[in-house]
């Protein structure tokens, strides 16, 4: 399978377990020891941290994202993804912004593996 329609597949994946409310789904779309960094919190390390992280989240009512994939650049068993999010809670926007992930292909699989994202909201 290409990184390209590996990575899609994962992405939606990803989507379609945080849309159900699945944390432990999302943090399985992660390399073992996959990291997620988000604006003004440590580093969220590992699945178990992963599934947490995530569980929070759709605990604060943030119940539905939508990833847009802008570039792609493929190198082996690596690939770089670059994009937009949006996260949702209820039908209200609650946060957009680009993300860049470094893609790992472990046993013909893609797994995120280091993810961060930079929100595009105003900061009061």
């Amino acid at each position: 399978m290409s990184a390209k329609d590996g990575i899609a597949k994962t992405n939606g994946n990803f989507v379609a377990a945080y849309n159900a409310g699945d944390a432990a789904g999302v943090a399985a779309c992660y390399t073992e020891d996959g990291c997620f960094m988000i604006p003004g919190v440590p580093t969220v390390r590992g699945r178990e941290a992963l599934a947490a992280a995530f569980d929070g989240l759709m605990g604060s009512g943030v119940n539905r994202v939508e990833l847009t994939t802008a570039e792609l650049l493929e190198l082996g068993d690596t690939a770089i993804e670059v994009g937009e999010y949006k996260l949702f809670a209820g039908d209200n926007l609650a946060d957009h912004g680009r993300f860049m992930v470094a893609w790992r292909q472990v046993d013909g699989n893609w797994y995120l593996h280091r993810d961060i994202i930079n929100t595009l909201q105003a900061q009061v």
